[in-house]
């Protein structure tokens, strides 16, 4: 297997993150109704897209490149391949600031900053470093900067966890429109 399959494996640990992060949300929403909106049911099939299809895509296409198991599909497979990796795994970004939007909702007086802020900034700097170890000028460090950045401003200016959320929510759309202009202009130099 290529060295950088361990890499996208590895990457696997943000959705399905993610995954459970909606699956909780779901949990909460349903325990403070007393009902099942359906709120609770987009939360849980977002659980189940971020914690099962998205590693069943990566696995999927993994194991069928490496084994060449449909030598009729490979270039069919090398795209599907080719914007998991683009789209999903240099999608981490967003689905950090995703994972922080859903815990800053459920944050509570109860819960100590680290309940917020320890995920977020663990996760960014595991993907700065995951994805950037190799890359220019060093961007890693920028990347990790910037997740210690935003986390140091919004906790020292005491912001409230609902306004914590739509920033996160804001810095998700922002990421993951300019993400997709990215993919689609790499997609035509390709």
């Amino acid at each position: 297997m290529e060295p950088y399959r361990y890499q996208e494996l590895a990457y696997l640990i943000v959705p399905v993150f993610l995954g459970m992060e909606f699956f909780i949300s779901a949990r909460n929403e349903r325990r403070e109704r007393r009902e099942a909106p359906l709120g609770s049911y987009v939360l849980d099939f977002c659980g189940f897209l971020f914690t099962a299809l998205v590693p069943a895509i990566f696995l999927f296409t993994i194991w069928a490149i490496e084994s060449k198991a449909f030598p009729l599909r490979e270039s069919t497979l090398a795209r599907l391949d080719r914007y998991g990796v683009m789209f999903l795994f240099m999608g981490s970004w967003w689905q950090v600031y995703m994972i922080g939007a859903l815990r800053a909702a459920r944050f509570t007086e109860r819960h100590r900053p680290i309940y917020l802020w320890g995920p977020f900034i663990g996760l960014g700097v595991f993907i700065s470093f995951l994805v950037l170890w190799v890359s220019p000028w060093n961007l890693k460090w920028i990347s990790t900067g910037w997740f210690l950045t935003i986390a140091a401003v919004l906790h020292f200016l005491k912001v409230k966890p609902r306004n914590i959320a739509r920033v996160f929510w804001v810095l998700t759309a922002v990421t993951f429109f300019f993400e997709n202009i990215l993919f689609i202009w790499l997609e035509t130099l390709v």
